[in-house]
């Protein structure tokens, strides 16, 4: 326990602080689509390898990214001229004692499986290619004898000859890097607000049956002074659904109006403007209209990590972390799992004492998973910790001996990450 500490620091709580700024990309979102493809492909290839040979074989998908195709679109009409391609800039263990594991019809399946779900507009086998861009190099630490061997078991990381290299796939239970994973509960009013808006906007079942015009790649962004909260937000039109200029600014018109009406009923003392699609021109025939409901069809470009953190949104003035959590190997990555770590951690105590905390797990390279190399946790009232050290601690302790637990989680997606 000498590398775990428990501090409590009277901090201002974040409803009170004079200003918040969240920002949320929505399901659309490039590089939100990167981060849920790269996490449903991890899920996939874990549960594949699970069912069928019994542990989860050594992978990679965190690296992965989107170049956007190309699109025509006028109002009532919209088609796509050029494929959406996606790099699998990935590692996976492509053998078994000599079976083959399908990696790529994996990783495509569940690619396709997505952009069906959320751009249901897209022809995935006519517009969507797939880049293999996989490779089995097992990173730095090989070394090699005068004679070209090596006693080093990297060399056997993405392939297992036989049954007894597969304990190298759970890396011994040691962490694979050293990293830092941060987390903090519970989320603010603000925050709450921006996901909310963006879910109601992209809620296939309900709102978009009502308004098909709105394609899924929103993004929002609230600015809180005070008790003043300004609302930013990117909406897409889906050409085929937008017959004219009026019919869009109409609708425009209609969707703020729906967004001021959800944030005057979940928080009604805030004082709230909204502003949307703020780049438009008329003059130059500059509108935000698509073909099916996201830039990504027309040149923009997602990268895995560049998009909302674990909990959902951008904190630009909380802590948070820049890990990539989304595609990591849910066995032994600590960027994966000391961040559902920390959140789960952060979450328990919350409602176990009922105040803010921040969660904080640094992992050392070759470190035991469940004895990371610094962890700490910050209660927001002084007053708590004698009476409440111990509750902290033994969450800590009992988040830490399931890891386990939490990654098979993670694997059946019961554990969300992005």
């Amino acid at each position: 326990m000498n590398n775990f500490t428990v501090i409590a620091q009277q901090n201002t709580l974040c409803s009170e602080t004079p200003f918040e700024v969240v920002e949320r990309k929505g399901i659309g979102h490039p590089d939100t689509l990167c981060d849920t493809i790269a996490e449903k492909i991890s899920q996939a290839y874990s549960q594949y390898t699970l069912n069928e040979h019994g542990v989860v074989l050594r992978h990679m998908v965190d690296k992965i990214a989107l170049a956007g195709g190309a699109s025509h679109v006028q109002f009532g009409k919209g088609f796509m001229e050029r494929p959406i391609h996606l790099y699998l800039n990935c590692r996976f263990t492509k053998d078994f004692e000599g079976r083959e594991v399908p990696y790529l019809d994996i990783a495509s399946n569940a690619a396709k499986k997505h952009f069906k779900a959320v751009m249901p507009l897209l022809d995935v086998e006519q517009w969507l290619t797939i880049i293999d861009n996989t490779h089995m190099a097992p990173g730095p630490g090989v070394v090699h004898s005068k004679d070209g061997n090596t006693k080093n078991e990297r060399g056997h990381f993405f392939t297992v000859p036989n049954i007894k290299f597969a304990r190298y796939h759970d890396n011994d239970l040691r962490s694979n890097d050293t990293s830092t994973a941060v987390a903090y509960a519970p989320l603010s009013e603000i925050e709450l607000l921006t996901i909310a808006i963006e879910n109601q906007l992209n809620e296939f079942k309900g709102f978009k049956k009502e308004h098909p015009y709105v394609g899924t790649d929103i993004k929002v962004m609230s600015v809180r002074n005070g008790r003043n909260v300004k609302i930013t937000a990117c909406i897409p039109f889906v050409a085929a659904y937008t017959n004219s200029l009026v019919f869009y600014r109409k609708s425009l018109q209609e969707v703020s109006e729906i967004i001021l009406g959800h944030a005057k009923t979940m928080y009604p003392y805030y004082n709230y403007s909204v502003e949307l699609n703020t780049r438009d021109n008329a003059a130059r025939q500059d509108f935000y209209l698509t073909a099916i409901g996201s830039a990504i069809e027309s040149g923009d470009e997602g990268v895995v990590g560049r998009g909302n953190r674990h909990n959902g949104i951008i904190p630009f003035t909380r802590n948070m972390s820049m890990e990539a959590c989304c595609g990591k190997n849910p066995i032994y990555h600590v960027g994966k799992l000391y961040t559902a770590a920390a959140q789960r951690i952060a979450d328990n105590v919350f409602n176990a004492i009922n105040t803010e905390c921040k969660v904080f797990i640094t992992s050392q390279m070759g470190r035991n998973l469940d004895d990371p190399w610094m962890a700490s946790i910050e209660i927001n009232r002084p007053k708590l910790l004698g009476r409440h050290e111990d509750t902290v601690k033994d969450i800590y302790i009992d988040t830490m001996k399931n890891l386990s637990v939490l990654s098979q989680e993670i694997i059946e997606g019961k554990c969300i990450l992005y």
